[in-house]
This record gives structure tokens, C-alpha cells and sequence, in this order.
């Protein structure tokens, strides 16, 4: 059984399953060079044919991820070409007047100057069905309370239909084989499926800001009927979170949707009393009680909530008092439903799964004995989850992710290396010119074999470096990276020599960077580079040998000659832009920063002094 799944909306991309096994997945940003990228995935779904050798008539089901889709995200790429004052804008002009006022506002008209109806398949015959994508009137001559909204609730129905003829008719298929999977039931799949963890009964959770009308779901998994059953959902009306933590990263002049991070990031630098009052303030939004979600439904507009009581605060105290109120919800909603259903295996998935401090603080609960969560458990991955999804539903067995090196291939042919005028190009004789490399504390750049699907780089789309010296941070920030200086790099940690660096009683696996670790005081000292400037914890990506045999070498070189078993571990990528997909892409980055090295499959490339 071939299975093409897609996600339309957020960072679109495609996965393409084979007989049980995802053999392929990627995001049209690492195509388009546009970060979250929410056009059609046009690219990503051609190159992912191409890899894998599977032409359009072989392909039993297409699966689209998500039922209640809207055309907004992908004809004003709502999540790339907005800035923050794009954001801003739309509070005040658009929300503000809606909710508080009733207002009958114009999205479209707010937005005018963004729509792309130009592109594919806007410009295709099936967008007849939507009146404006083939109005003879400009857009910005809508009027600003337009009673006819271009996205309703009753558009739904026929922006499936136009995205079913679109991919029949790109693909030249039967519109037959194409079907929608519900948003939080691929969340849910791709937690459980995707993951090591099959225990008899584990309890699988979603959380995110909106998908199909919910934003959290709680599922049991049958290991005898191999399935998974949901038990629970929540309505976006009550639980909040995501929304919450979205509003507030805008309301801090950084970019919704995309730098959240950032916020989780900067909470550590404050710890003071303005921390407990700021999460008062957000509990006066949201609360769990008697194992339900409350939402105070007085509060009819977040933004203009958190701009009436949080202005007096600093940014500091409002990322602290953020991040303490994120982590203590998550942790009372965990621990009841642990107690009630009684379970101890849990895996988990959704936008929110994504906080890798909040996902610390779950991990103690002494209730957990085990806990996985996959690689970047957001909108990216829906389409992996509808796949397992599908083939859980027709009994086939399926095979969880020993990685996330799903995307492009980096192949290269030695007359393609002319590309890189005025450098020296070596030919790898063995993972000691690495190493040598890095003991000369050069920062090495690396673009070789398969892509990492996702928002982290896992060493084959990385940048490498010695992280004993704290300067390393100063040096990529500067030279490359451009990142705000409060936020902190990862290390990549060879599994057997773990504890020497963090603390990890439970032995949970983290190859995918999805939790962080308190540090070891060997770790502290010894690689002050690659974790938390303040707390001291470390994002770490934890290496099985089996997983990437050549990075495990490198770092076991570094060890052997260091004694310390990691390297800081960072995305190569330029500020704002997607992590490289291809030598192309690498070449790019490389020539425009000051990075010394760069890691092909069997070449090392130099910048002349």
C-alpha cells in the first residue's frame, strides 16, 4: 500500500508511506526557501515522488490532514510573509472591533495588500467555485464591512472540493482516492506510531491552539487491536493555552506562530516575585479544574486582556510568569489524567508538545515510567500521523521512526563541487579531518545525506562546534546565526556517555531534541557552550549509534580526545530563513557568513584565509 498524505495550511509539505514505512516527508520551505511556507506543496510532493521512485497511478490513498480548512493561510501566507506590525495590525483592526465591538469586519479587506491569488492553484480553472479569486475587481476595493466573508463556515465544504480537484488534477488521479483525516486524530497517530513506545496501554495526548475546532485530545492505545481510540477532546473555547502563548509572543513584539520559542528561551532570565504575579494574571484566563479545561468567558479578546493588565510589566517578567503558568497546567492536567486513567506510558504530540521546558517538568511526574516525544510535533508532522492513522484503520503494520532523515537527498557529483570558487576541497580520507577541524575550533557547517524533517536541524542539516568555550556562542551568533543573544544552543549527546553530562533517571529517549535536562556538574562546566545561560539545562539530542553511524563516530572521536561526549549542535540556516536542503542552499549560507567549514558527504570544504 502507497499512502501521500499533505498538510495545506501551516508550513505545508507532504509524507509518503510504503507498505507501513514512512520512506519520505519534507516541508515546501526547504523548496521554496520561504520559512513556514504555506503554499500548496507542489514541490515538495514531486521531489518526494522522485526519491522515492513511486509514480502518481501507484498511489492508493491521498490524504489530506485536517477537515475544516481555510484558503486564508495559503492565499495571504499568513505564517511567512506577516511581520510583526502585520500582526499587530490585526489585532487592533480586525479582532479588537470583532469581538469587542461585534463589528462586521473585513478580513480580506484588513489584509488586502497581502493575498497572492497569482499562484498555483489560485490561477487554476477549479478556483471557480471561490467568487474572489476570479472577481474582475482589485482587491483592496472590497469594502471594509463586507457582509459577504471570502472564508466561512460554509466554505468548508467547498474548499474541499476545490483541493480535491487540484491534487486529481495535478496528480492525474481519481478525486476517488482522496480523503481528509481529522487534525487531532494525525496528532494522535503520530504520537503513538511514530514512537518506540507500544505498551499495552499508553496514553496518548494532543495539545495545540486550534485544529478541526479542538485544541487537546486524550486517546488510549489497544495493543491488541494495534489502534488507537480517542476518550476525550477539548474545544478551542476552553482550552487556551496555545492561543494564550501565541498572543502574549505577539504581544511581546515578536512573531506569533513562529517565535514562541523564543519566549520559553528568555523565562529563565527572570525568577523573582513579578513571576507569580504575571501567572495570576494569565489564571485569570485559563484554569483546570475537576478535569476540565475553563476558560473565562468574559475575556472576549485575549491581546486586548493581556495589553489592559500585563503593560506595567517588563518582558522578562512576562515571559517567566508565561512559562510558570504553561508548566504548572500542563503538569496538574497530566497528573489527573495519569491518575485516572491509570497509566504510566505516555506519548504526545501537537503545537504544544513543542515546549521542551514545560516537557521537563512533565517527565518527572513519578506517575510516568515511560514517555516519548516525537520530532516536531507540529503542524509539520501531520502529515506522518495521517499515514500511521490510515493504516492503522486497514491493519497494516507499521514501523515507528528510528529518525527524522526523511526529506531531500544531498547528492553531489565531484564536478558539481565547482560551485565553491576560491576554496580548498578536500577529500575526506576519515572523520579525524573533522576533528581536526573542530579542535582548531573552527565552526563546521553540514549538508549531508537526507534532510531532517521538521523544525530542528539533527546533524545532517547542522552546524557543529566545540562546546566547551562559551565564546563559540558569540562567534556563531555574530558570524552566522544573527539570534537574539538571550537564546541558548543544543548539544548532541552520544547515548552511553549521557549521564556524565545530564541528569536522566527515567532513561527517556530524546533524539529529536523534544526534551530539556537539567545538567550534571561535569556538563556545566564542560560545555557551557551548548546549554541554558541561566537555568543551566540542555536541549539535548540524545545519538543512538544506529541513528546517524557517521555523526556518532565524529563525536566519539571528540570524546576520545576531549573527554567530553558531545558537540553544540545548531541549524544551518541564516536568521529567518529554513534550515539548507540542498549543496545549492548550503553554498548560499556559506558564502554569505563567516562560516569556515563546510561537511559534504565526502568532502570538507575551506574558505581560503
Amino acid at each position: 500500500m502507497i499512502l501521500l498524505s499533505v498538510t495545506l495550511e501551516k508550513c505545508s509539505g507532504c509524507a509518503i508511506m510504503k507498505n507501513g514505512k514512512i520512506i519520505y516527508s519534507s516541508s515546501e520551505e526547504r523548496f521554496s526557501r520561504i520559512k513556514a511556507d504555506s503554499s500548496f506543496p507542489k514541490k515538495s510532493i514531486l521531489n518526494g515522488l522522485k526519491i522515492s521512485k513511486i509514480s502518481p497511478e501507484k498511489i492508493d490513498k491521498v490524504l489530506i490532514s485536517g477537515f475544516e480548512l481555510s484558503l486564508y493561510a495559503p492565499l495571504f501566507n499568513l505564517y511567512s510573509k506577516l511581520s510583526v506590525e502585520d500582526q499587530i495590525k490585526l489585532m487592533k483592526e480586525y479582532w479588537e472591533p470583532k469581538l469587542l465591538h461585534n463589528k462586521n469586519i473585513s478580513f480580506e479587506y484588513v489584509m488586502r495588500k497581502k493575498i497572492e491569488k497569482n499562484k498555483f492553484p489560485f490561477k487554476t480553472k477549479h478556483a471557480s467555485v471561490f467568487e474572489i479569486l476570479t472577481s474582475k475587481y482589485k482587491f483592496d476595493k472590497f469594502k471594509k464591512d463586507n457582509k459577504k466573508p471570502f472564508q466561512s463556515p460554509k466554505d468548508v465544504n467547498k474548499v474541499s472540493i476545490f483541493y480535491k480537484k487540484v491534487i486529481s488534477d495535478f496528480l492525474k488521479i481519481d478525486s476517488k482516492k482522496i480523503i481528509h483525516i481529522d487534525h487531532h486524530t494525525c496528532h494522535a497517530a503520530y504520537a503513538l506510531f511514530a514512537s518506540p513506545i507500544r505498551d499495552k496501554k499508553t496514553l496518548v495526548v494532543t495539545a495545540d491552539a486550534w485544529g478541526d475546532s479542538l485544541s487537546g485530545s486524550i486517546s488510549l492505545y489497544s495493543k491488541k487491536l494495534n489502534r488507537i481510540t480517542r476518550i476525550k477532546k477539548y474545544s478551542h473555547k476552553d482550552f487556551q493555552l496555545g492561543r494564550i502563548y501565541r498572543f502574549t509572543t505577539i504581544f511581546l513584539r515578536m512573531l506569533g506562530d513562529s517565535h514562541e520559542y523564543k519566549v520559553m528561551g528568555l523565562a529563565p532570565y527572570y525568577n523573582g516575585p513579578k513571576t507569580d504575579e504575571v501567572k495570576k494574571i494569565f489564571s485569570l484566563m485559563q484554569k483546570f479544574e475537576n478535569g476540565k479545561f475553563i476558560f473565562n468567558k468574559k475575556i472576549k479578546n485575549i491581546f486586548y486582556f493581556l495589553e489592559k493588565n500585563l503593560s506595567d510589566y517588563r518582558f522578562d517578567h512576562i515571559a517567566s510568569g508565561l512559562q510558570k503558568f504553561t508548566e504548572e497546567l500542563l503538569d496538574k492536567w497530566f497528573k489527573f489524567i495519569l491518575k485516572k486513567y491509570k497509566v504510566n506510558s505516555v506519548v504526545y504530540s501537537g503545537g504544544t508538545s513543542m515546549n521542551v521546558k514545560a516537557n521537563m517538568v512533565i517527565s518527572k511526574i513519578s506517575k510516568i515510567k515511560k514517555i516519548f516525544i516525537c520530532g516536531s510535533g507540529t503542524d509539520d508532522t501531520l502529515p506522518i500521523g495521517a499515514c500511521y492513522h490510515y493504516a492503522s484503520l486497514n491493519q497494516l503494520s507499521t514501523s515507528p521512526l528510528e529518525n527524522m532523515y526523511l526529506g531531500d537527498n544531498s547528492n553531489y557529483l565531484r564536478h558539481d563541487l565547482k560551485i565553491f570558487k576560491n576554496c580548498k576541497i578536500k577529500k575526506i580520507q576519515s572523520k579525524r579531518d573533522i576533528l581536526n577541524s573542530l579542535m582548531k575550533n573552527k565552526i563546521i557547517a553540514v549538508c549531508r545525506g537526507r534532510a531532517e524533517m521538521g523544525q530542528r536541524a539533527l546533524g545532517n542539516r547542522s552546524i557543529l562546534a566545540d562546546p566547551r568555550d562559551e565564546e563559540t556562542v558569540k562567534k556563531i551568533n555574530e558570524a552566522i546565526k544573527q539570534r537574539d543573544f538571550w537564546m541558548p544552543f543544543a548539544p548532541i549527546i552520544l547515548d552511553k556517555y549521557q549521564n556524565l553530562l545530564i541528569k536522566n533517571p527515567k532513561k527517556i529517549k530524546s533524539p529529536f531534541m523534544t526534551f530539556a535536562f537539567e545538567t550534571t556538574p561535569f556538563g556545566k562546566r564542560n560545555i557551557p557552550a551548548a546549554i541554558h545561560k541561566s537555568d543551566k539545562t540542555a536541549r539535548a539530542q540524545i545519538l543512538e549509534y544506529h541513528q546517524n553511524p557517521e555523526l556518532w563516530e565524529l563525536i566519539y572521536l571528540f570524546f576520545k580526545k576531549t573527554g567530553v561526549p558531545a558537540l553544540l549542535n545548531t541549524s544551518f540556516n541564516l536568521h529567518g530563513y529554513p534550515i539548507v536542503n540542498s549543496v545549492k542552499d548550503a553554498k548560499g549560507v556559506f558564502k554569505s557568513s563567516e562560516l569556515q567549514s563546510l561537511w559534504l558527504e565526502d568532502h570538507i570544504i575551506e574558505k581560503n584565509d
